[in-house]
């Protein structure tokens, strides 16, 4: 064994925690080397003095209270920071929440416009609901005429004249068109005019317009139309309308109405005659009887002529103008195809900053909204403290 190795497990050696061999080897060492012996001996010397030495009591009771001073104030300060912590949560809520809430409508909700027109004489308004005037589509085919008994000639003339009109050949189609198609569009407002104007230029008319939507806000609009086209220039105004914009989702319906058209034709013609017929029987009745039942057939004949010529109305309505339902949807650049990625990048970059601005904008309108309140609140709060720090006080004295 050498004097590295001896110093180095003198105190392991000292502690009885060396194999007996390794002590004995360490003995034999310090007895032939001086130097060891010396320090074996000084290591002696001082564990010695240690074990008789004591400790006063005051060094004793101050390390142990300066212990827990420094453990008081770290809970305090562990404290303070969850407090503060805690503080600035319950603001951030309190400041993000109450904008969400209040914050205008351009952000979160809908805003639509309405749009008045005159159609007809009447003002059709559009509170952003999808809505389109109708003609009526059913017809009772099958009333039974009233027949007065004792005019049996006028009843025969009558079911002469529905089996001459049956078998007329030559007569005009009637033919209701309708379409519907969707556009999308990144310039919305120019769009929506080009459309109005193309109506316009086709002899047709608008009867109703809804546009919702807030482009201030950031939120993409969309307007729905039903427009009356002449029929015969339908195809023209279809051809042009796929020049404005990108033209999706178009349907087109034909339906012939001519048997029903016709039918209602021949009925009120007949009507007609009856009318005359009757009005002719009323001058030459001379029984009160007679002349109440023929003023009962006339009334009735006068109802159905009536009704028969609103429904001729609408159908030529119907025939003579089609219906076409448009959808204008506003979308944003980054949704078109025919862009690069830049432009989507910068468009999407841009629009993220736009929101971020409009939500410091409405950050700001909460806090100044809130703040009577808030300082109701501070000075509630300043009240508390200074009550709670008097009882205090009074308290420790």
């Amino acid at each position: 064994m050498n004097c590295e190795e001896f110093s180095r497990l003198l105190d392991a050696c000292m502690d009885g925690a060396l194999p007996d061999e390794t002590a004995a080897e360490m003995r034999a060492h310090a007895a032939a080397c001086a130097s060891c012996a010396g320090l074996l001996q000084l290591r002696t010397a001082c564990r010695q003095a240690d074990e008789e030495t004591e400790v006063p009591a005051s060094f004793s009771a101050a390390w142990r209270q300066r212990i827990q001073e420094e453990e008081t104030m770290e809970n305090n300060r562990a404290k303070k920071n969850w407090r503060g912590w805690l503080a600035a949560a319950a603001a951030l809520v309190f400041v993000v929440g109450g904008t969400l809430i209040t914050r205008e409508p351009h952000t979160g909700q809908s805003a639509n416009s309405a749009v008045a027109y005159e159609t007809n004489g009447a003002a059709v308004t559009s509170l952003g609901r999808s809505y389109a005037p109708q003609f009526a589509t059913a017809y009772d085919m099958d009333d039974d005429m009233d027949i007065v008994e004792d005019y049996e000639m006028a009843m025969k003339t009558e079911e002469a004249e529905l089996d001459a009109g049956a078998e007329e050949d030559a007569r005009e189609e009637k033919i209701i068109r309708t379409a519907s198609f969707t556009i999308r569009t990144t310039v919305f407002d120019k769009d929506l005019q080009a459309l109005q104007d193309l109506t316009a230029g086709m002899g047709g008319r608008i009867e109703y317009l809804s546009v919702s939507g807030d482009a201030a806000g950031g939120q993409t609009r969309s307007a729905s139309l039903t427009l009356r086209v002449p029929a015969a220039r339908l195809d023209d105004f279809l051809e042009g309308a796929q020049a404005i914009g990108s033209v999706t989702a178009m349907t087109q319906e034909m339906e012939d109405v001519s048997d029903s058209y016709y039918d209602i034709q021949t009925r009120l013609d007949t009507q007609k005659k009856k009318l005359e017929r009757l009005q002719a029987l009323m001058a030459e009745a001379d029984q009160v009887s007679d002349l109440i039942e023929i003023e009962s057939a006339i009334a009735d004949a006068q109802y159905s002529i009536d009704r028969y010529t609103s429904q001729l109305k609408g159908y030529d309505g119907k025939v003579d103008y089609s219906t076409v339902r448009v959808t204008l949807r506003e979308i944003r650049v980054e949704e078109a195809e025919d862009i690069s990625l830049g432009q989507r990048m910068v468009s999407g970059l841009k629009s993220s900053l736009e929101e971020g601005w409009l939500f410091l904008q409405d950050v700001c309108i909460f806090l100044m909204s809130a703040l009577p309140w808030l300082m109701v609140i501070a000075l509630a709060g300043i009240a508390v403290r200074g009550i709670a720090k008097r009882h205090r006080k009074t308290k420790k004295e």
